[in-house]
């Protein structure tokens, strides 16, 4: 729930690290009893490592991009679980305190966004009405949600317009729940004038969503019943964000599914699942070139975005659009990222290819 949040902007090795660094010590201090008996100010202190510290060093270091902040407010969550797994009853005297604490952050943000929806719920005639305007200027959903949204939200007072990133926030919610859950029998725009091309049918992707929905429906179930063990209201507000994370991957794969790539006269519009999204014009493209860097040096350039799908083998990465001037495009949870080249792999390369050139001589300046 930040910038793009992708596999590939995740520092494995730094994790892995920082979590053997909390797990194994504080596992061997709690459990095996490694250095004598354990008491209550000896629990404090693993659960300071594993609620605060752990979730801090993995939000701030273990990523190669800022990623949104209620990521760290996950990590909190999942380092509260792992506190109540490995200090024993005997030296959990102050853990109740961290319990307590942590699901009360967590209620904090819920009732923040039901109150926000119910804002949102108070101008939604205004919403559907901009809405409606802006679906015909703009060929995907998101950006014309998004631009309604801005629209109705809009106020006088500068202070109260700070807070439309949460409204942004607000409109990548929605979003998911509407791909996830009212989408099915929508299908992808077909135009009169224009060109469309996917880029979810070749290679392994639609494999990599299956296999994630199965393991986040059987992780729901058994993660339940595993925390239900220790505490009931832990195991719902888990499963609640589990059952979240599931839409998520399913409304992302639908948006990817409905949201091809426009082509027209006046430039570029793509919306990369509920991820990405932008309009880049003809006038702000220099070229388009084939790449020649790999998948992962390609992630590490921070002034690009990628739209293309990897399966379980990240494959090359065909064309590379270079822009002329820094473009902003929005990203996850409405957050904004300045590029000057995107990185393609569709699944019609080639004619892909011979359309931008197309238009790129034809471009009136």
């Amino acid at each position: 729930m930040v910038g793009s949040f992708a596999i590939t902007n995740i520092n494995w090795k730094r994790i892995i690290i920082f979590l053997l660094l909390a797990l194994i010590p504080n596992y061997l201090i709690m459990q095996v009893q490694l250095v004598g008996p354990v008491d209550d100010l000896v629990g404090i202190g693993t659960a300071i490592d594993l609620v605060i510290i752990l979730p801090l060093a993995i939000y701030f270091l273990g990523f190669k991009k800022r990623v949104p902040l209620l990521v760290l407010f996950a990590f909190i969550f999942w380092g509260m679980l792992l506190a109540n797994w490995i200090i024993p009853r005997e030296a959990d005297g102050y853990l109740t305190y961290f319990n307590y604490s942590v699901i009360i952050l967590e209620a904090g943000i819920i009732c923040l966004e039901l109150f926000l929806f119910l804002a949102i719920l108070k101008r939604l005639p205004l919403l559907l009405e901009n809405y409606k305007k802006e679906k015909n200027h703009h060929y995907h959903f998101l950006i014309s949600l998004s631009a309604a949204a801005e629209r109705a939200f809009s106020f006088k007072n500068e202070k109260l317009n700070k807070f439309r990133l949460v409204i942004r926030f607000l409109v990548t919610d929605i979003a998911a729940i509407y791909y996830s859950l009212f989408s099915w029998r929508q299908k992808a725009p077909v135009l009169a004038n224009g060109h469309t091309f996917t880029f979810h049918k070749d290679g392994g992707y639609q494999g990599i969503i299956f296999m994630l929905v199965h393991a986040m429906i059987l992780e729901v179930v058994a993660v339940h019943i595993l925390v239900a063990q220790f505490s009931h209201v832990a195991a719902w507000i888990l499963t609640i964000f589990d059952v979240y994370a599931l839409l998520f991957i399913i409304a992302d794969y639908q948006a990817i599914r409905l949201s091809s790539i426009v082509l027209d006269e006046k430039g570029i519009h793509f919306q990369k699942g509920v991820r990405q999204y932008g309009f880049i014009k003809w006038g702000q493209i220099s070229e388009i070139r084939k790449n020649d860097k790999s998948p992962k040096e390609a992630a590490k350039d921070r002034e690009s975005i990628s739209l293309a799908l990897h399966g379980i083998e990240q494959e090359p990465i065909p064309y590379v659009l270079q822009l002329n001037e820094p473009v902003e495009i929005h990203q996850l949870f409405g957050f904004k990222k300045s590029i000057k080249s995107i990185y393609v792999k569709l699944d019609q390369p080639h004619l892909f290819n011979e359309r931008i050139n197309d238009y790129l001589e034809k471009r009136d300046y």
